[in-house]
């Protein structure tokens, strides 16, 4: 081999070598910044519930329900009414047997009489009394005792009297009537039992179904949106039937246990049946104060609430204050901006991290 032919073999050899060390010298270059950006979902806060997260559950109920019984011990001598029948307010449901009722009336009336009858002597007694003391025949204290005899026989008539009336109500409570109009859902006893006042023996039940109520179970963290007054809606469950009701009564508290407020709401004209399952939907809560997100963007260290906001490329944590709406709702009550991007399912990311939002 020529002197020539080395010299290029070694340049070739010195060019590939040099080659070589270029390439390994740029793959061990550390690439620019710690990691990569991560990929995350994002959502801004809801400044409106979708419709039909805010919402209770209760059960229709009649307003006017009540089980009939008799006011005082005795035998039934008639029962005027099946089950299923409707009846108008103050029709006769039951008769109880009245014979010792109508012995008493009848008494009360004949001392009634007889303390008529003693007024008219002592009003006699103190005409005379008059004249004679006029003549000075009758000393003053015989003339008082002439009329105090006058005034209590006058209030032995309003004695007699006062159980006249006690003798013809207890009569009249013999026939026991409809409170109010409605339909007969039970019928416990029948002619010929022997009922008692204490206890108290239930005869006939009696329901308002024109006159219904929805009694609802409210989470407290939604309780302002009952709002006595506002029309919510509902559906039945099950069938579904739908329903309108007029909020009327909030209670002022919170139950203990459940955490939950009574709300009664008067039900508009639908067609349903005391004792049925609904639920109510209080609609969109845009105005209430406050932010909502789903819950897989509310983070908890077990003594606080956050949650971690993408801004100018980073994970950004925020201390927040969030109350749970529905499951898998919470309202923010503070500590976020509507505009803010908030990080969904931020798993592992730790404030400062490199992140990019996912296209929606």
């Amino acid at each position: 081999m020529t002197r020539t032919h080395l010299l290029a073999a070694s340049a070739a050899a010195l060019l590939t070598l040099a080659g070589c060390s270029a390439r390994a010298d740029k793959a061990a270059l550390p690439v620019p910044g710690a990691a990569p950006p991560r990929a995350v979902r994002v959502a801004k806060p809801a400044t409106r519930i979708e419709t039909g997260l805010a919402r209770a559950t209760g059960t229709i109920r009649a307003r006017e329900d009540a089980t009939l019984a008799a006011r005082a011990t005795g035998q039934i001598k008639r029962v005027r009414v099946e089950v299923g029948d409707k009846v108008k307010a103050g029709a006769p449901l039951v008769e109880m047997d009245a014979a010792n009722q109508r012995i008493a009336l009848d008494n009360a009336k004949a001392l009634e009489r007889l303390a008529a009858a003693n007024v008219a002597e002592a009003e006699r007694e103190l005409a005379r009394a008059k004249e004679l003391l006029q003549q000075q025949a009758l000393p003053q204290s015989g003339f008082d005792k002439v009329t105090t005899g006058r005034e209590i026989a006058a209030a032995q008539l309003d004695q007699a009297r006062a159980a006249v009336r006690a003798a013809e109500q207890q009569l009249a409570d013999t026939v026991i009537t409809a409170p109010f109009p409605g339909i007969v859902t039970a019928k416990r006893q029948n002619a010929g039992d022997t009922v008692t006042m204490m206890p108290v023996t239930p005869i006939i039940g009696l329901t308002n179904v024109d006159l219904l109520e929805v009694r609802l179970a409210v989470p407290e963290a939604i309780e302002g949106f009952a709002v006595p007054g506002r029309t919510v809606k509902g559906l039945t469950t099950p069938g579904g039937q739908p329903f309108e009701a007029r909020v009327r009564v909030k209670n002022a508290v919170v139950d203990a246990a459940s955490r939950t407020i009574e709300v009664l709401a008067d039900v508009k004209g639908a067609a349903l049946r005391p004792g049925t399952l609904v639920t109510v939907d209080f609609g969109a809560v845009g105005e209430k104060a406050g932010l909502f997100l789903p819950a897989n963007a509310i983070q908890s260290d077990g003594t606080s609430s956050f949650v971690f906001v993408l801004a100018s490329g980073k994970a950004e944590k925020r201390a927040v204050t969030a109350t749970a709406v529905h499951p898998g709702t919470f309202q923010v009550e503070s500590g976020l901006a509507a505009g803010d991007a908030v990080i969904l399912d931020p798993g592992t990311l730790a404030t400062g991290d490199a992140v990019v939002a996912l296209a929606n």
